[in-house]
């Protein structure tokens, strides 16, 4: 083996290392940052943090500045993937533990199924895949069931249930936002894109902060430096590191492998939740998450089948030649 191909391989590894336990840690440092800081001014202060960084990166690369569209584009996906996706998480553990949050996270490959509309022929082509959706709505019953037991007999078990609904619009706002950019992608280097859309989204999520009034009591002099490193872990390592790592792996990898992210993160939070916050995790909780994480599975790898065989079908496809018609 070259001196190359080994030091290719040890980044793939240290990248799936950084996907998958630095996203999977997230959840729970969330959870220790929102003891001393207000939600929707965390995520500001995350987002502006990691904004800045890669924008002094950008500076230092000497990037063009990007165009009004290219802002405009960025200032759209910084609305709805982090503001709505990654904003909505924050606020709803307040009231619902990490390891919940993530289990109700891990149902990303479901709705970009149902909202992928384009590819709805090819993706429902397949039974396993409408098994894997149907198998999803089943875990997110198990758990809805679970948090409208609590709900019904307190206040605290009502905002569980607020909590809930909002990682999952959360998670519809994540896939709304990459198809959006899939579809209308700003022009622009990764960096300088993200770094954009971080600096947008923290202006509208300090506006937010103060539009529901997270400022009233709030004491930035109290803040310990527990609640400081927390905000430098989610901006540098959840926002910048793991990204990163997370993009380049897609060039070196199949879609499918890259993002099995998606089945180890809930695994790590829960553990970590139980066993360093003492998160309490009930049966039904567990075989959601086996329900949900089983279906996650089913869908995303079968997906990636089903899309490899159409364009392989569509590469083998004789051409046809106009036929001549005669005139008359």
């Amino acid at each position: 083996m070259s001196k190359l191909q080994q030091t290719n391989k040890l980044l793939i590894v240290l990248s799936f290392a950084a996907i998958y336990l630095i996203w999977g840690t997230t959840y729970l440092v969330i959870a220790i940052g929102l003891e001393e800081i207000p939600p929707f001014l965390m995520a500001s202060m995350r987002f502006i943090i990691a904004g800045s960084m890669l924008a002094a990166y950008c500076i230092y690369k000497k990037e063009k500045m990007p165009s009004a569209t290219s802002i405009i584009k960025n200032a759209i996906l910084g609305l709805i993937i982090l503001t709505g996706g990654q904003g909505l998480l924050i606020w709803s553990e307040q009231y619902i533990t990490s390891g919940y949050a993530s289990i109700l996270s891990a149902t990303l490959p479901i709705w970009f199924v149902i909202m992928d509309r384009s590819n709805w022929k090819t993706y429902f082509s397949s039974p396993y895949i409408i098994m894997g959706v149907v198998l999803g709505f089943m875990g997110i019953l198990l758990l809805f069931k679970d948090t409208l037991s609590a709900s019904t007999f307190s206040e605290s078990g009502l905002m569980q249930l607020y909590g809930t609904i909002a990682v999952l619009i959360g998670a519809i706002c994540w896939v709304i936002g990459t198809l959006y950019n899939r579809s209308k992608p700003a022009p622009g280097s990764m960096y300088s894109n993200l770094a954009w859309q971080l600096l947008m989204a923290s202006p509208i999520c300090l506006f937010i902060s103060f539009s529901t009034g997270e400022f009233s009591g709030f004491d930035l002099a109290a803040v310990t430096y527990k609640g400081w490193l927390s905000v430098v872990y989610l901006a540098i390592a959840g926002s910048i590191i793991a990204f990163i790592a997370y993009t380049w792996l897609l060039t070196k990898l199949p879609s499918a492998i890259v993002s099995t992210y998606a089945y180890i993160n809930p695994v790590v939070a829960v553990i970590l939740g139980w066993y360093l916050a003492e998160e309490v995790v009930t049966n039904f909780q567990l075989i959601g998450m086996v329900v949900i994480l089983g279906s996650a599975i089913l869908v995303n790898i079968t997906k990636s089948q089903v899309q490899s065989k159409s364009l392989h079908e569509e590469d083998e496809e004789p051409e046809v030649k106009p036929v001549m018609k005669l005139k008359s």
